[in-house]
């Protein structure tokens, strides 16, 4: 898997869940290697796939793509400059991997808010003037990933949004549980997602036993 690291809880918890999913050797059902970098944007993990990161000799049946949202929080970058920089990422992994299959993770809900909603009240709030509500320009960007996987046979759409985001009250929010900070998953959050990314990678693997 590559892109930016992604911690929010006690990294050792983390640890644990990743080796017992993605290492067989710890009772995973399949066997993974994490090339995320804390706090990495798509230009940086662009050109670390093309100076060293991507040898050769390392072919994965699968790459699992996750990066944009260190472009928006820290880079302040547009949806199409975020969007341009996954699919720039995407592309060059296709040029040097050309059999493998691309899952592009969606970018993960996030938020400013204590309370972990989406967006704001609709009612005047003088608190929303101080707080950027992502989640909007992050759905435009993830709906627009989903279209794209939908055209090409190599590329493969993950959508982690009912694993983090629930509902009271007709307002969407990020439960702490899941999300401690609203941006950066805890050990339980990493859990459930893996489950969800282990289910999605067995599909595709089967599948492509049968198509041989």
């Amino acid at each position: 898997s590559m892109g930016g690291k992604l911690g929010g809880g006690r990294f050792d918890d983390i640890a644990h869940v990743f080796k017992t999913m993605f290492q067989k050797g710890k009772g995973g059902e399949v066997e993974a290697l994490a090339l995320g970098i804390s706090g990495d944007v798509a230009p940086n993990l662009l050109w670390r796939i093309q100076n060293g990161e991507m040898p050769d000799n390392l072919n994965p049946k699968v790459w699992w793509v996750l990066i944009g949202t260190n472009d928006f929080g820290k880079h302040k970058c547009s949806e199409e400059i975020v969007l341009m920089g996954i699919l720039r990422v995407v592309e060059e992994i296709m040029h040097h991997k050309p059999d493998a299959t691309i899952v592009i993770n969606g970018i993960l809900p996030r938020s400013s808010r204590p309370d972990g909603k989406l967006v704001g009240d609709d009612k005047n709030n003088d608190d929303d003037d101080k707080v950027i509500d992502f989640w909007p320009a992050i759905q435009a960007v993830n709906e627009n990933l989903q279209k794209i996987c939908e055209k090409h046979d190599q590329l493969e759409y993950f959508d982690a949004d009912s694993i983090f985001i629930k509902e009271k009250r007709s307002k969407k929010y990020i439960p702490s549980a899941l999300m401690k900070d609203r941006l950066h998953p805890t050990a339980l959050g990493h859990k459930i997602w893996g489950e969800a990314i282990v289910k999605k990678l067995s599909e595709i693997l089967n599948r492509d036993k049968k198509e041989r």
